[in-house]
C-alpha cells in the first residue's frame, strides 16, 4: 500500500520540492495520485537538455526547431493547466540555452512570463541564449524582456542570464519591485545606461545583488559596425540600499557602494591593464571580501594595513590573480579564512591572526625560471589552523619549498596539505620533500 499517496497535496508538493527535478518528474509513473500531484505542482523548472532526455526527443541538430516546438507545447500546456485550476505559480525557472534562437519562440516565452507574473510568481529565472558583445549586433539574437516582469508585486527573486535585452521603456514604466530580495543580471544588454540603475534603485528590500558582464547599447554612435556600439557597463552606484548584504560584481570598471549593512563583497575586474575604481569605505560591517583579477595596478601596501581597521568584522579575505606588494602584513583578531591565489610580486607574508582557521595558498601561474615561493610566517594562529598549498615547483627549487614549509606553525597546526605540480620523474628521491616536524595531520600530493 502506498501510504504517501494519502498525504495532503501540500505535503506531496513539499516532497517534490526536495527532489532533483528529473526525479520529481518521474513520480508521474508511480500512480494517478502522483500524476495529479505533478500536474498541480506550482514550481515549474524547464531545462532544455533535461527536457530532451526525459521526453526522448531526438538529438538531431537539423531538428532543433522541432525540439523547441515540442518544448513550447509542453510548457504552454503545463502553465495553462495550472492557471485553469486557479493555482499560483510560485517558481518559474526557464533554461533554454543552446535551444532558444530568437525570434522563434519569443512570443511563447512572453506568454509564459505573463501567465507566471499574473498568477503571483515569486521566483523567476531566465537563462536564454548567449548574446554578448563578441557577437555581431542584431535585433533578432536578443530576447526583449516584457514589461509585465516589473509589474509583478509578488517577485522576491529575479535572475536574468544571457541574451536578454532590457529596453529603454523600463525607465518610464511604473516599477513594483517592492518585494525583490535577490536580483541577478548576467550578460544582459541594456538599451540605455540609466536602466540598470533604475532597476536596482527600485528594489528597497534587496539583500543580494549580482551584476556580471552586462552591456549597454549606444544608439548615438553612428560610426563603424553595429557591434562597436555595444560596450560594457562602466559605472555601478549602489546607494541607499539599507538591507543589501551581498554583492557580486564582474566586468564593471567603477563601483561605488554605500550600503551600511553590506556583509559580503566579491569584485572582479575584466580587462588587464585597464584602470578600475572600487569604493566601499562606508561598508564597515563587511565580513567577507573577495578581490579577483586586479592586475592592472598593484594593490597598495597601505590598503592591506588599513583593511582590518576599516572593516573590524572581516572574517574572510580572498585575493585572487592580483598584483600585490612584495610584502604583505595581515594583522586581525577576527580573520578566520585567508586565501591567496596567483598573487604576482609576492615575496613575504606575515600573518598575525589568532583566530585563523584556514589558510589556502596557490600559485598555478607562477612558472617562470626564477620563481620562488614566498616566505610565509605565522606570528600567531589558532590551534585548529588548516593550511593548504598548491604550487607549480620545479625540482631545482625544492630548497625554496623547504624554507616555505619551515615557516608553517607546526606546534599549533591542525593540518598541512601540499599539492606540487610539474615535477621530474625522479621526484620521489628528493629529500627536500620531507617535513622534519610533522603536524598532527600532514599530506603531500605530487601531481605530474
Amino acid at each position: 500500500m502506498d501510504y504517501l499517496s494519502g498525504l495532503p497535496k501540500t505535503i506531496l508538493h513539499d516532497i517534490l520540492a526536495r527532489l532533483p527535478y528529473k526525479d520529481a518528474a518521474k513520480t508521474i509513473a508511480l500512480s494517478k495520485t502522483w500524476r495529479d500531484t505533478w500536474s498541480s505542482y506550482p514550481n515549474l523548472y524547464v531545462h532544455c537538455n533535461d527536457f530532451i532526455t526525459l521526453h526522448h526527443v531526438p538529438i538531431i541538430n537539423s531538428h532543433r526547431f522541432t525540439k523547441m516546438d515540442i518544448l513550447i507545447d509542453y510548457v504552454t500546456k503545463r502553465l495553462l493547466r495550472l492557471c485553469a485550476q486557479g493555482l499560483a505559480i510560485k517558481e518559474f525557472k526557464l533554461d533554454l540555452r543552446y535551444l532558444f534562437h530568437p525570434p522563434h519562440g519569443s512570443h511563447d516565452v512572453d506568454q509564459w512570463i505573463q501567465m507566471a507574473c499574473a498568477s503571483g510568481v515569486e521566483v523567476l529565472e531566465l537563462y536564454l541564449s548567449n548574446g554578448s558583445i563578441g557577437r555581431e549586433y542584431s535585433e533578432d539574437i536578443w530576447y526583449d524582456l516584457p514589461l509585465c516582469v516589473i509589474e509583478a508585486k509578488s517577485l522576491t527573486k529575479l535572475v536574468l542570464t544571457g541574451g536578454i535585452r532590457v529596453g529603454q521603456e523600463f525607465l518610464s514604466h511604473s516599477m513594483k519591485f517592492s518585494s525583490v530580495r535577490m536580483l541577478s543580471l548576467r550578460h544582459v544588454l541594456f538599451t540605455h545606461e540609466g536602466v540598470i540603475k533604475h532597476l536596482i534603485s527600485h528594489c528597497p528590500l534587496i539583500e543580494q545583488l549580482t551584476v556580471e558582464y552586462c552591456s549597454v547599447y549606444n544608439h548615438l554612435s553612428i560610426e563603424g559596425p553595429q557591434v562597436h556600439r555595444i560596450s560594457r557597463v562602466k559605472f555601478l552606484f549602489l546607494n541607499g540600499l539599507q538591507r543589501l548584504k551581498k554583492v557580486h560584481v564582474q566586468g564593471v570598471e567603477e563601483v561605488h557602494i554605500d550600503s551600511p549593512n553590506l556583509e559580503n563583497l566579491c569584485y572582479s575586474h575584466f580587462k588587464f591593464g585597464e584602470p578600475f575604481n572600487l569604493n566601499f569605505d562606508s561598508c564597515t560591517k563587511l565580513r567577507c571580501l573577495c578581490i579577483i583579477d586586479l592586475n592592472s595596478t598593484t594593490i597598495a601596501e597601505k590598503w592591506f594595513l588599513e583593511l582590518f581597521s576599516k572593516y573590524p568584522l572581516l572574517e574572510s579575505l580572498e585575493i585572487c590573480n592580483c598584483s600585490v606588494p612584495e610584502k604583505i602584513n595581515i594583522f586581525s583578531s577576527q580573520l578566520k579564512v585567508l586565501k591567496l591565489y596567483d598573487c604576482s610580486n609576492l615575496n613575504e607574508v606575515n600573518i598575525d591572526a589568532p583566530n585563523l582557521l584556514s589558510f589556502d595558498y596557490r600559485d598555478y601561474k607562477n612558472r617562470h625560471r626564477d620563481y620562488k615561493n614566498p616566505v610565509i610566517s605565522f606570528l600567531r594562529g589558532s590551534n585548529q589552523l588548516e593550511v593548504s598549498v598548491f604550487t607549480n615547483l620545479r625540482c631545482q627549487y625544492f630548497y625554496s619549498l623547504s624554507r616555505f614549509i619551515e615557516n608553517m606553525p607546526r606546534k599549533i597546526l591542525a593540518s598541512l596539505s601540499l599539492f606540487i605540480y610539474e615535477l621530474l620523474p625522479n621526484y620521489r628521491d628528493m629529500p627536500a620533500l620531507l617535513i622534519s616536524s610533522t603536524p598532527p595531520k600532514s599530506n603531500i600530493w605530487v601531481l605530474e
